[in-house]
């Protein structure tokens, strides 16, 4: 194995924060987020578990590190269940982060006791952030002043001022120069491989929650085969109000849907036809 292909399998460091008691709960955000996007959903469910908020590496304030695999995210989730002496764990991942739960699950179930995945489902998806990578391409860090300057020169590649918003809270100050907390070049460099989903062997025989917001295109109607064969103890469940962002959207449907899967598992959630 080449040198460049050790690094991209090595483990990285991440970086987290802890809260609450009880069973343990992992969240793992989507693409171009980090931890900060969840905080109010672990101190909500910090009353009642464990909650270990996560910056998956190249996102947040992990390291930056050569590659965005699924199985090298996945080795470096366990790394951090080891550290904390956590054996099994319930799982919340969005969007990429759900992704990773799906390969996690799968390639580890004796490590995870309940999978919730948010807004996606395990299949391959169109380059559908290309304008959101035109976006970041197009802030001058140089002269940069502001975020808001940043979300004014991202306006003409990405036109929801919530999407701005959400992308120019990764911009910090050091030293006096802006700079992404994100790795920007790795993340497009791995975009075509986080756009697609590994195989799945199945293996995941717990309950695995899918969330989907009506409002959103990633978990369509037809998905529920594909969903059904690699997770045979899956439900999901709508939250009508919600589009791809369902814990911010509809967090008191996203607080309700996940608590009562984590002490119930699918019973609460009656068969629903996407359409």
């Amino acid at each position: 194995m080449s040198t460049q292909a050790n690094a991209a399998n090595a483990t990285v460091d991440l970086h987290f924060e802890e809260r609450g008691g009880g069973l343990p709960v992992i969240i793992m955000h989507g693409l171009f987020g980090s931890l900060s996007n969840w905080r109010g959903i672990a101190q909500s469910l910090s009353a009642n578990y464990r909650v270990i908020n996560v910056d998956l590496r190249n996102h947040g304030r992990s390291p930056h590190a050569p590659g965005l695999s699924y199985e090298a995210m996945a080795n470096d989730i366990l790394a951090v269940m080891d550290r904390l002496g956590v054996e099994r764990a319930h799982l919340i991942g969005h969007s990429l982060g759900g992704k990773l739960g799906m390969v996690l699950a799968d390639r580890h179930p004796e490590r995870v006791a309940r999978l919730a995945v948010v807004d996606i489902a395990p299949k391959w998806y169109p380059p559908w952030h290309k304008d959101v990578f035109a976006a970041l391409d197009a802030v001058d860090l140089e002269t940069l002043e502001s975020r808001e300057q940043a979300r004014q020169q991202m306006a003409a590649h990405v036109f929801e001022p919530e999407v701005r918003s959400f992308l120019a809270a990764n911009l910090e100050q050091v030293d006096g120069r802006w700079r992404w907390r994100f790795n920007l070049p790795e993340l497009k460099a791995a975009y075509e491989q986080t756009s697609d989903m590994p195989t799945l062997s199945g293996f995941y025989l717990g309950p695995a929650l899918f969330i989907r917001g009506a409002q959103s295109a990633y978990i369509e109607a037809g998905d529920e085969e594909r969903i059904g064969r690699d997770f045979p103890q899956s439900c999901i469940v709508t939250l009508e109000q919600a589009r791809h962002w369902p814990h911010i959207e509809d967090t008191a449907g996203f607080l309700d849907a996940v608590t009562r899967f984590f002490a119930h598992g699918c019973h609460d959630f009656p068969e629903q036809p996407i359409g």
